[in-house]
């Protein structure tokens, strides 16, 4: 998957990470030592750190955790119901505003242009990250933050601000106000793996490109679209990316639709090694690239099998989201008469039922055997009636 030169940086992160106490402990447990892991198949074999991992490691060292590391900046990431501090050295800080330089420079911003970022500066310090990166590319920042959007329409048309990154409701929002801008970088939710929503965001905004950014206050970026909108392109200088069955945790070949892991590839404070991001995507190589092309589609946290094709219905809502007369209620029901599986989905609001099951039948890779649109549903979630 990787070559000898991502392995060799690989094994010094590894190196770096045995010195914390929560992977010295895991490692140990496993059988493993950095030193011995000279290819992707022995990478492969190290354990996961879990959400789970993490919250148990800050309960017992708290409030910093056994992975503090003294440096520049604390901020915030949700754990859970709480929020975990994380830690960046001033080698990070810069490293990581070198790496976000590159990667909004191939989304289409260039040094000099003007760009309004509203994401938010404070506890999380996301908004931080990325106007370091746009500083790092030479271009002027308007920290407008995610405020009064008709503050920032007013703020982008008064000045004539090129580019705007932030969140895409957000921004649809701004554009509402009667702002435009030519170029448009979303992160921070659900964005290009909506069918239509690209357009209908560059449509608002006037915009020659719109393009998609991935990644967590942990590990920021994981990937982003460059320019040319051709899907998630791997951030593989800083964030080492593998899929997984969700439940067995076997690696899972390009094409594969599983969970997103993520690995440091070059971190000092605060490293992660083989995270479980939660995330449910499809990877493929193209060229040297290794690509998300259909984006994040939704969380593997419920999910179930049928017919034997795993189901997850957190990619359910990407799908009504396409659709503009639905409410985004859904109800899923599995049943097995006649010992055959039989799905039915049914939708609340307007939509035509066929237009939506051909929707939905290539976003969950299986196609429901009744797919019913009812102008209020009595219920919603998942029932699995099988058992």
């Amino acid at each position: 998957m990787y070559d000898s030169t991502v392995l060799a940086d690989l094994g010094e992160q590894l190196e770096r990470a045995s010195e914390y106490e929560l992977y010295e402990q895991a490692f140990e447990d496993a059988g493993i030592a950095p030193a011995d892991i000279d290819s992707w198949e022995a990478f492969q074999e190290v354990p996961f750190t879990e959400p789970g991992d993490l919250k148990a490691d800050f309960d017992e060292h708290g409030p910093e955790g056994s992975l503090y590391t003294p440096g520049a900046m604390i901020s915030f990431s949700p754990l859970g119901d709480d929020l975990a501090p994380m830690f960046d050295t001033e080698a990070d800080l810069e490293y990581e505003a070198e790496v976000n330089a590159s990667v909004l420079a191939e989304a289409g911003i260039a040094e000099g242009d003007r760009v309004a970022n509203t994401f938010g500066y404070q506890l999380f310090g996301t908004g931080y990250l990325l106007h370091r990166g746009l500083e790092a590319l030479g271009a002027e920042v308007l920290p407008l933050g995610p405020g009064d959007s008709e503050q920032a329409a007013d703020t982008i048309e008064q000045f004539d601000v090129d580019a705007l990154v932030g969140n895409p409701s957000f921004a649809l929002k701004i554009a509402e106000a009667g702002a435009t801008v030519d170029t448009f970088v979303g992160a921070g939710e659900p964005f290009t793996s909506v069918p239509g929503y690209r357009e209908e965001v560059k449509s608002a905004l006037g915009a020659d490109t719109a393009v998609d950014y991935f990644g967590s206050r942990q590990v920021l970026p994981i990937a982003s679209e460059t320019a040319e909108e051709d899907g998630l392109h791997v951030t593989d200088e800083y964030a080492i990316v593998e899929i997984v069955d969700p439940d067995t945790g076997d690696p899972l070949g390009v094409g594969e639709r599983g969970e997103v892991v993520v690995t440091h590839r070059r971190k000092e404070g605060f490293p992660l090694v083989r995270y479980r991001t939660g995330d449910l995507a499809e990877l493929e190589r193209r060229g040297d690239d290794l690509v998300l092309p259909n984006g994040v589609i939704g969380r593997t946290d419920d999910r179930l099998k049928v017919k034997g094709v795993k189901l997850y219905p957190e990619a359910v809502p990407t799908v009504l989201a396409g659709f503009d007369g639905l409410t985004g209620e859904y109800a899923i029901r599995v049943t097995r008469p006649d010992a055959t599986d039989h799905l039915d989905v049914r939708c609340e609001g307007e939509a035509d039922a066929d237009a939506l099951a051909a929707a939905l039948s290539e976003r969950l890779l299986i196609s429901p055997d009744e797919v019913t649109v009812v102008s209020e549903l009595e219920a919603t979630g998942v029932l699995d009636e099988r058992y």
